[in-house]
């Protein structure tokens, strides 16, 4: 029992370790540390190799924080550190350096062997993740080249270098040094964005009168027939617009109310994450239909739900006719709030009035969006929506698509946390689903861990029932090779 009891504090200890590994700390590597005060943090237990739950490692961590090259290169020197090592996205060390224009570090890890043509997750290279963070990179995209990396690579929208750099551009100069290399200031991607719609994500008014005067048509519409307040509405990584550019793409002679051929309005891309009340209220003035609906039947509080801020949603309330309209998937605005935006959006909106009874086209219930939303990062957030649903009257007990109970829901997350909460309103835990399973036959095919099974016979789960052909709660799990390594004797009748 002691031996046991050690070996659970040393794994709690490990465990708090790793989640307090320093290295994955921004701070740390902000302090500039020296290569020996690393040496020292890595003899405390800090592991200069291990990814955190984003997949940032030590070097990487190092390389976006401005560490000094002794100390990467140290880093890079320890075994688990290989420039060909996947980080975050996918991206191994040489995306970080590009990013940052680090050419020493660049230069270094090229000469280590680092690929100038791999790909990322998003299908960046190297090259399109430097243009696209900074017209600064130039010199380590210079590097790239001469090193083989493709200029002419475009990522998955298909947008070269060019076209990602011009957006942070303060001089149309700037695109002089892509367009020396082969690339055209005329090149659009898979939609027909020209360089113009990139330039008006970032506000760049600059960058648009320049592309006008070198003959950019910056009123053309691309493929989905949307014109440049459309980009600008979409914003850029980390931006959204402000109204006094949305005015000066208008006095361009660019429609503010123009749908695209989807029935999306300027007014719904900006709803969706533009928290400005001005922006909202410019593009309703100007002729935004509130209560139009796109393509999927989306309207623009549909829109605003299901991520956008409390005042924006509170602000398109006020133009909307029906706030319980459906979209072809039955999803309502609530609906929306309940799977994506915060728990005072959710009891606005059904202060407001909206129906908690609604359902989506395939019967699940709004207890359904929250537990299929559920992420143990945000207990609180879903604590708090369940209690508004609650007092709204939402019925728990209610069977979702394919006659599963909450508890089928719950299993699917593998979450016991989840299952205690579903146990606390009375579900029925051995109601078989259209499939014929049970919450704890589900739980015996799909847990990687016994604990699900636990509390399911814990809450009262029969482990007599079988399926369809005759296959035991005990079978099932021994078919599952996440179970299969562990003592199933708790399964037996």
């Amino acid at each position: 029992m002691k031996k046991q009891l050690f070996l659970v504090f040393l794994w709690v200890f490990a465990f708090a370790n790793a989640q307090q590994n320093i290295f994955h700390t921004a701070d740390f590597w902000k302090s500039n540390p020296t290569v020996e005060q690393v040496k020292q943090k890595i003899t405390e237990g800090n592991s200069p190799t291990s990814l955190n739950e984003r997949a940032y490692d030590a070097v990487s961590m190092a390389i976006i924080n401005d560490a000094s090259l002794e100390v990467i290169s140290y880093l890079l020197s320890l075994e688990g550190n290989d420039v060909h090592k996947r980080t975050h996205d996918k991206r191994t060390y040489l995306f970080w350096a590009a990013m940052k224009g680090n050419l020493p570090l660049a230069e270094k890890l090229i000469k280590l062997g680092a690929d100038v043509n791999l790909h990322d997750s998003h299908l960046y290279n190297p090259i399109l993740f430097a243009a696209a963070r900074g017209t600064d990179n130039q010199p380590v995209i210079e590097l790239l080249i001469k090193n083989g990396a493709d200029i002419n690579y475009r990522n998955e929208q298909g947008a070269d270098a060019l076209l990602l750099a011009i957006g942070n551009m303060k001089d149309i100069k700037e695109a002089d040094f892509f367009v020396k290399k082969g690339l055209s200031l005329k090149s659009t991607d898979h939609n027909g964005n020209n360089a113009a719609f990139y330039a008006a994500r970032s506000g760049n008014k600059p960058l648009i009168e320049q592309l006008k005067k070198r003959k950019i048509n910056i009123k053309a519409l691309n493929q989905k027939g949307e014109n440049l307040m459309f980009a600008a509405a979409q914003g850029a990584r980390m931006k959204t617009n402000t109204l006094d550019f949305f005015q000066f793409l208008e006095k361009q002679g660019i429609s503010p109310n123009q749908p695209n051929n989807e029935g999306i309005t300027p007014l719904m891309i900006v709803a969706s994450s533009n928290k400005n009340l001005e922006v909202i209220d410019y593009f309703i003035k100007k002729g935004n239909d509130v209560n139009q609906v796109d393509k999927e039947g989306n309207t623009t509080l549909m829109w605003a739900a299901l991520r956008n801020s409390h005042e924006v949603v509170v602000a398109l309330t006020q133009h909307c006719k029906n706030i319980d309209t459906q979209n072809n998937e039955g999803f309502s605005a609530l609906t929306q709030a309940v799977r994506g935006n915060t728990p005072e959006v959710v009891k606005f909106l059904l202060e407001k009035g909206a129906d908690v009874t609604i359902k989506d086209k395939n019967q699940n219930t709004l207890a359904y969006h929250l537990l299929d939303n559920f992420s143990p990062r945000n207990l609180k957030t879903f604590e708090q929506k369940w209690k508004f649903l609650s007092d709204a009257g939402l019925d728990w007990t209610a069977l979702q698509a394919g006659n599963n109970t909450l508890y089928h829901i719950a299993v699917e997350k593998s979450n016991t946390d989840l299952v205690q909460k579903v146990s606390s309103v009375n579900n029925s835990i051995n109601t078989k689903n259209d499939e014929g399973l049970t919450p704890l036959q589900k739980a015996a095919m799909t847990a990687k861990n016994t604990d699900l099974l636990h509390l399911l016979l814990k809450l009262g789960a029969d482990k007599s029932v079988t399926t369809d052909f005759g296959e035991t709660v005990l079978e099932l799990a021994q078919e599952n090779e996440f179970l299969n390594q562990h003592n199933l004797d708790f399964l037996r009748d």
